[in-house]
């Protein structure tokens, strides 16, 4: 059943983010600025419902400004403050906002004297980033020679820009008031000046002006699971997931981990962590038995802070993940790491036995809920000669308490695609030496080339954090 929203919320202030740049148009580099802002900007009481990207073409960043200061409260810009003919944020604001560029001399100034004292000359090029759309406040560049500008006013004010498509309100049809903001995109310059008054500060008071000093809270948790699909997860909490289900949970998945993003809004912290409380609750009693961490918490980070307060160390074999798991576990955790390669693809089956000989009435699941995987458990079992030997050999006279294997991948794609397609994933109880108890588990092969190391990895991790 769908959860309503108790009590009036403060007015939502809404941002849109315009990114500009062909280096991110043309995917050469990621755009690191728009999350940044908008976690910042949820921070302060401003929701962002938009991200534009945007390449250094005149009538496309017009279009993408006139749009976003009709539909956003808080539109902030991004790039397109340097000094070349490609830089033209400043312009095409200025077309939009209806007003002319103004020279600002201590801006210029600032510009001069940066350049003389990295002893070069300043090229005639860089007097064009001195020059603001007329009203605006300078967000002062400490580092860099590209500052931004502020601009608040009311929509009404907006004159007719005309745009690519369609048509745009303007004048007595608009109403309500913004505040326009533009930085550099680079993003160590963007994050100083943000903490500046003209940053942040800025859209605080323009909120608090608006909102009467009530703003609306908004909070984001994170929990994280492995070991049920997605769709098994959404089965597991009917209802939760939909789109007018309050507060908001969204769902994603990476490497087969879950993530079930909860989205709380609120008057209050303390009416934020209610909602997310209770959703947390909900979802701890119907996919607990999968959740290994929260918020920034990783599958690896996990399995460590399990093993280091118990003083455990984990040695780790890898066929086919190449070192990749090995890689993820702290130092301080992992005993050894070994690699193998193609040549000693029959040794894992020396080592750890052959899964298919394994009698079925022997076999049983690790689990009593679904999961992805085929499995079947060994209980006190012999350690072969071979195992011993590298086992000794490796930890080098030092306590391991846990072994983890990844068994080699199929030989070729027509293998993976049949009934042999399996990799086995070894796990062995080393803490009473004497009795030593192995667990190998068998996983299907497949699913999309790239993500399988990863997967792999996570399925070895989830099975010694499942075992401890």
């Amino acid at each position: 059943m769908t959860e309503q929203k108790a009590g009036k919320l403060p007015q939502k202030i809404v941002a849109e983010i315009v990114s500009v740049g062909d280096e991110i148009t043309t995917g050469y580099i990621l755009n690191t600025n728009a999350p940044f802002l908008s976690q910042s900007l949820a921070e302060i009481g401003v929701r962002v419902l938009y991200h534009t990207t945007v390449s250094d073409d005149m009538d496309a960043m017009v279009d993408a400004f006139a749009v976003a200061l009709r539909r956003a409260d808080v539109v902030i810009c991004t790039g397109g403050l340097g000094p070349t003919k490609d830089d033209l944020t400043r312009q095409a604001a200025a077309a939009v906002l209806g007003v002319e560029l103004t020279f600002d001399q201590p801006s210029f100034d600032h510009i001069v004297q940066l350049f003389s004292r990295r002893g070069r000359e300043m090229p005639d090029s860089n007097r064009i980033q001195a020059y603001f759309p007329q009203g605006s406040r300078i967000i002062y560049n400490p580092n860099g020679t590209a500052p931004g500008f502020v601009f608040e006013d009311k929509r009404n004010r907006l004159p007719d820009v005309p745009i690519a498509y369609g048509s745009l309100k303007s004048g007595a049809g608009l109403d309500g008031e913004f505040i326009f903001l533009t930085f550099p995109g680079v993003p160590a310059e963007l994050e100083e000046m943000w903490r500046g008054q003209e940053g942040r500060p800025a859209i605080e008071r323009f909120v608090n002006r608006l909102s009467g000093g009530k703003r609306t809270v908004y909070r984001t948790k994170l929990i994280h699971s492995f070991g049920a699909g997605e769709s098994v997860v959404e089965a597991r909490l009917p209802g939760l997931i939909d789109r007018d289900h309050f507060p908001t949970v969204g769902i994603t998945a990476k490497n087969s981990v879950i993530t079930l993003r909860i989205f709380a809004e609120g008057a209050s912290e303390e009416e934020c962590e209610k909602q997310i409380d209770e959703i947390s609750r909900d979802v701890f009693s119907k996919v607990g038995d999968f959740v290994f961490g929260e918020d920034g918490e990783t599958l690896a980070g996990a399995l460590c802070n399990n093993l280091r307060p118990q003083c455990r160390k984990v040695g780790v074999l890898e066929w086919s993940t190449q070192g990749r798991l090995a890689e993820q576990i702290d130092s301080d955790v992992l005993g050894f790491g070994r690699i193998f390669g193609d040549a000693d693809r029959e040794l894992f089956v020396k080592l750890f036995g052959d899964s298919s000989q394994t009698p079925i009435n022997q076999r049983k699941t690790h689990t009593k809920h679904e999961t992805f995987s085929s499995t079947f458990y060994v209980d006190n079992v012999p350690i072969s000669k071979e195992l011993q030997a590298l086992y000794d050999a490796e930890r080098r006279g030092e306590t391991v308490d846990y072994l983890l294997a990844i068994g080699p991948y199929p030989v070729a794609l027509e293998e993976a695609n049949t009934k042999s397609g399996a990799v086995d994933v070894a796990f062995i109880d080393f803490r009473d030496p004497a009795l030593p108890v192995m667990r190998r588990d068998t996983f299907a092969f497949g699913g999309q080339p790239a993500m399988i190391n990863a997967l792999f990895c996570n399925r070895a991790m989830d099975i010694l954090l499942r075992n401890q």
